[in-house]
């Protein structure tokens, strides 16, 4: 966003991916493996698969449950659905078949797409994993045309466990995928540009690291693997030409601590989806001073992103922590405090959004998105806003500093204890690598201890005395934490952030 001004155009994800394919039809789009795919075979083939799906009886506004392995047969799957007017919800095969189930159930008779042999629960139409060269090739000359759509129009639907661990979809429209990307945008997407695809594919930032290259006319790579580990992104700057990448917090921290020199050759790094390290990120700046490091806020409900800020070496020692800075292009935060009232600068509130990145609620859960998604009056005007249920702060500067979940406050022996505020201050001792503040309740469901689980930096040695004992000097007394639980690892959900559910169920 440096240097940029004006704002993103909102199209259709289709409409936008077409725009590129007449513009520059032979541009790379896709790879996978030995796979290389053009604008113009991905778009052709994507008409193919639109014309099958409407033929199974698919119309506008359906929802298309995909059951298909990450990979190019599935995003050319994924365009076609948009083709046909209609949204999709990416299902991972690899699902216990009760979440699958549970999924389905929520949805009017859908038609299902999958593999052929083997198919999980409730597929009711299969595709063979052909190579999109060869789908392009078949098309013949009675192409699909493809189904204009409204900017407010379902596009995708993603999957969030929440608190409970019931799958909650998340309905997200044509306007809040594209708001980001094209002139004015996010640095790091357009022609030239390239991407690992690497997210869960139910994950919103798997529509970040996708359409927001091919809605522009840039590149994706499919990674198998789940996460991005260094050895492979090593290979991928080298031999794909991978320019552009995102990051969680932990995967980046894992690599600065393990290969920091596998960032070289980057152009653009976002990072997030939980609190930075202040640690971790003064040592990527002190080996990469002009690599544009950024990082990125933003609950799913407001689509992948909600405000971004470019880390510099003096927010490593920034008193209340790295900042997640400004809304992205399109998109007004204002905070809030318990009572509604809008909390002024410098005061704790809750995060609320406004703008084109609003979903446009939860599947099937009127209450809930009544409740998430209300219509409040925004500097003078009544708008439909996100209420983010995160706690952030603005400062002087209008920046935006995060707290974590508001839900992540708790009480222990009458004073309020902010989670957030714990890990912070154990991530800025040299020997944490990683860490997580936890509640333990008992069995009454009353917080008994905080307990603070963490990964060592290699070679470091830190007992939890010790620990215990520099906390100490960084929380009042009433937040230390109880217990201390060293680990070699840390629990980590498919999207790479740290289970936080299995940690409180650890014994302790």
């Amino acid at each position: 966003m440096t240097g940029r001004t004006g704002v993103p155009p909102l199209r259709s994800v289709h409409a936008a991916v077409l725009e590129c394919a007449d513009r520059a039809p032979h541009d790379l789009a896709l790879v996978q493996g030995d796979e290389r795919i053009d604008y113009r075979t991905l778009t052709t083939a994507a008409r193919v698969l639109a014309g099958r799906l409407t033929g199974w009886g698919v119309r506008p506004g359906d929802i298309v449950p995909l059951l298909v392995p990450r990979g190019a047969h599935l995003i050319a799957l994924q365009l076609g659905v948009l083709m046909s007017g209609a949204g999709y919800a990416t299902l991972d095969p690899r699902w216990p078949q009760s979440r699958i189930a549970s999924i389905l159930a929520q949805l009017d008779d859908p038609v299902v797409v999958g593999r052929p042999g083997g198919e999980p629960l409730g597929v009711t139409r299969t595709l063979d994993p052909s190579p999109l060269s060869a789908i392009a090739d078949d098309a013949g000359s009675g192409l699909f045309a493809p189904v204009p759509a409204g900017l407010d129009d379902l596009a995708m639907v993603f999957f969030t466990s929440g608190s409970t661990g019931v799958p909650k979809g998340v309905l997200i429209p044509h306007r809040a995928v594209t708001r980001m990307f094209g002139p004015g945008g996010l640095d790091g997407f357009g022609p030239g540009h390239i991407t690992p695809q690497v997210a869960p594919a139910a994950w919103d930032m798997y529509a970040f690291e996708l359409w927001g290259q091919l809605t522009t006319g840039g590149a994706c790579v499919v990674v198998e693997e789940s996460h991005l580990m260094p050895s492979r992104l090593r290979t991928l700057v080298a031999d794909e030409g991978v320019d552009t990448i995102w990051l969680t917090t932990s995967l980046f921290n894992l690599v600065v601590d393990e290969d920091p020199e596998a960032f070289e050759g980057l152009g653009t790094l976002y990072v997030g989806g939980e609190k930075q390290s202040p640690r971790h990120v003064a040592r990527f700046l002190e080996r990469f001073p002009d690599l544009p490091i950024w990082n990125g806020f933003g609950p799913a409900e407001n689509c992948m992103l909600t405000a971004v800020h470019r880390m510099a070496p003096a927010d490593s020692a920034a008193p209340v922590g790295i900042p997640v800075g400004r809304p992205v292009p399109g998109t007004t935060v204002v905070l809030l405090r318990e009572d509604g009232t809008p909390a002024p600068r410098g005061e704790r509130g809750e995060i609320v959004a406004a703008g084109p990145g609003v979903a446009l609620g939860y599947l099937n859960n009127e209450t809930q998105t009544r409740e998430r998604f209300p219509t409040l009056e925004i500097a003078g005007e009544q708008r439909r806003v996100l209420r983010t249920g995160d706690m952030g702060m603005l400062d002087d500067d209008g920046v935006l500093h995060y707290y974590g979940r508001r839900d992540r406050q708790i009480k222990l022996s009458g004073n309020r204890i902010e989670l957030g505020d714990v890990e912070a201050a154990a991530s800025a001792i040299p020997e944490i690598r990683t860490c997580a503040a936890v509640a333990r309740t008992d069995a009454g469901g009353t917080v008994a201890h905080v307990a603070l689980v963490y990964t060592l930096v290699d070679g470091a040695e830190l007992a939890p005395r010790d620990l215990r004992r520099r906390l100490t000097t960084r929380l009042p007394a009433y937040a230390v934490p109880g217990r201390f639980e060293q680990l070699d690892d840390l629990p980590r959900r498919d999207n790479g952030k740290v289970d936080l559910q299995a940690l409180e169920r650890r014994a302790g």
